[in-house]
C-alpha cells in the first residue's frame, strides 16, 4: 500500500472518544498542548495533539436509558456473537451508529447484520457453482450486457460515495451504502438478470458475465473488510481472489467505461426494465397471485429495444411469458400498471378472473363493515365528546377512504 493510499484510509492525528468528555479530556488536552508547547517547535500547529476528533455514539436501551450493570439492561456481546456472529454484530451496529448520536439498541438490527452476512455467503457460493474464479478478471467492454454496465456504473458511484463518507468519518453511511449496493444493485437485480446469460449457449457473453461478477465481488469483499473481517477473509480465499490475506489487498479502483458506447442510454433502458419489473411484481401482489406461480404478462409498448431483453424481463418477473402487443385491448377490470416501457397487464384466465371477483367482493364487504362501525361511533355523542381529536380524524378518514376504495373495487374485475 503506497503512502497516499495509507493516508487516505488511515489518517493520523485522530482522537476517538465519547461526546460526554469533550470538556473533561478533549479540550484540556488541546489547551495543554498550546500552553506548554511540548512539541518540536514553538509554533502552535506543531503542538496540537490531534487534528480530528471523532465522537462515537452512546448505546442506550429501547427506553433511552444508558446501559449499565446496575440496571441490567446491557446485552452480553459474547451471547450476541454466538447468536448472530461477530461480523453480523459489527455490521449491524455500524449501520445504526451515526457520529456523535445516541443509539437505541435493538436486536433486530443485529439480526439484519447476520442476514446480510448470509446473503453475502450465498451469492459467493452461487458464483462458485459456475466454474473457477479469476484473481484478476479481465472484462471485455465490447461484450458487456446492459445489466453489467449498470452494475459496474453503480459500483463506481459506490466507491466515490464511500470515499466521500470516509473523509467525513461517516462510517454508518459507508455501511449503509455497501448494504444497499450488495443487497439491491448486485444481488436482487444484477445476479438475477445475469442468470439469463450464464445459462445461455453464448460462451463469450457467459464468460464476460462471470468476469463481471468476479470483478464486483472482489471489490465488495475489499470494501466490506473493515466492517466484516471474518467472512470477507473466508470468501476471499474460497473464491481465490488473492494469494495473500485480503487485509493486504489494495482498495478497489473504479473501472473505466469510456470506451463503451452510449452508456447513459443503456443505463436508462436498464432503469426502465427494472421499474417495469417492480410494477409487474406489484400487480401480482395486489391481485394476490403467489410469487412462485408462473403467470403471463402483456406489455403494450412502442419500445423496439425491449424485444431483445424479453428473456431477462421474463426471468425477473418469474413469468410464464411476456408478450409484446402494441395494439392490446384489455378486458374491463384487468389489472394494469403504467411503466416507463408502456402499460403492463396481467394475463388472467377466466377461472382466475372469477376468483378475483370473489376476492374483491369480500374486500368490499369488509370495507362496508368498517364503514358502518366508524359511522356508528361518530353518531354516538358521548363517544365524540370524550374521544381525542386524533381518534376523530382517524375515524373520519376511515369513512371517506373506504368509500373511495369501494368504488374502485366495484369497477374492478
Amino acid at each position: 500500500m503506497d503512502e497516499e493510499t495509507r493516508r487516505k484510509f488511515y489518517p493520523t492525528s485522530v482522537l476517538v472518544t465519547a461526546p460526554d468528555i469533550i470538556f473533561f479530556w478533549v479540550a484540556r488536552m488541546i489547551i495543554a498542548g498550546l500552553e506548554f508547547k511540548p512539541g518540536k517547535s514553538d509554533r502552535n500547529e506543531n503542538n496540537i495533539p490531534f487534528r480530528h476528533v471523532y465522537f462515537t455514539g452512546l448505546i442506550r436501551d429501547k427506553l433511552g436509558r444508558k446501559m449499565s450493570k446496575s440496571l441490567g439492561n446491557s446485552p452480553d456481546p459474547l451471547e450476541l456473537i454466538e447468536k448472530y456472529g461477530a461480523d453480523g454484530l459489527r455490521f449491524g451496529l455500524m449501520r445504526i451508529a451515526p457520529s456523535g448520536q445516541d443509539i437505541r439498541f435493538d436486536e433486530k438490527q443485529i439480526e439484519e447484520g447476520r442476514n446480510f452476512a448470509t446473503k453475502l455467503w450465498n451469492v459467493a457460493r452461487l458464483r462458485q457453482m459456475h466454474g473457477p474464479n479469476s484473481a484478476e478478471p479481465k472484462i471485455d467492454n465490447t461484450q458487456l450486457s446492459i445489466y453489467a454496465i449498470e452494475v459496474l456504473s453503480r459500483l463506481n458511484e459506490t466507491i466515490d460515495a464511500i470515499d466521500a463518507a470516509y473523509r467525513d468519518y461517516q462510517f454508518n453511511a459507508v455501511a449503509q451504502r455497501l448494504y444497499d449496493f450488495v443487497w439491491s444493485d448486485y444481488c436482487d437485480w444484477f445476479v438475477e438478470a445475469a442468470k439469463t446469460e450464464i445459462f445461455s449457449e453464448d460462451e463469450a457473453k457467459k464468460k464476460c458475465t462471470l468476469a463481471t461478477m468476479d470483478f464486483v465481488l472482489s471489490a465488495i469483499f475489499r470494501l466490506l473488510h473493515p466492517f466484516m473481517p471474518h467472512i470477507t477473509e473466508e470468501l476471499w480465499f474460497l473464491l481465490g481472489f488473492g494469494k495473500g490475506s485480503i487485509q493486504f489487498a489494495a482498495p478497489p479502483q473504479k473501472i473505466a467505461l469510456d470506451d463503451v458506447t452510449d452508456v447513459p442510454a443503456k443505463r436508462e433502458l436498464v432503469s426502465a426494465i427494472y421499474r417495469t419489473v417492480q410494477a409487474g411484481r406489484n400487480l401480482r401482489a395486489e391481485s394476490k397471485q403467489p410469487s412462485n406461480k408462473k403467470i403471463g404478462f402483456i406489455l403494450r409498448t412502442e419500445e423496439k429495444l425491449i424485444s431483445g431483453e424479453l428473456p431477462t424481463l421474463t426471468r425477473l418477473l418469474n413469468a410464464e411469458d411476456v408478450k409484446l402487443d402494441r395494439e392490446y385491448h384489455a378486458p374491463a377490470g384487468n389489472p394494469v400498471a403504467v411503466t416507463p416501457l408502456g402499460e403492463i397487464f396481467l394475463a388472467i384466465a377466466a377461472a382466475d378472473r372469477a376468483r378475483q371477483r370473489e376476492r374483491l367482493d369480500k374486500e368490499i364487504a369488509k370495507i362496508e363493515d368498517e364503514l358502518r362501525t366508524a359511522e356508528n361511533k361518530l353518531k354516538n355523542k358521548s363517544f365524540v365528546d370524550r374521544a381525542p381529536a386524533a381518534v376523530k380524524i382517524t375515524l373520519c378518514r376511515s369513512i371517506f377512504a373506504p368509500r373511495f376504495w369501494k368504488n374502485s373495487f366495484s369497477s374492478g374485475v
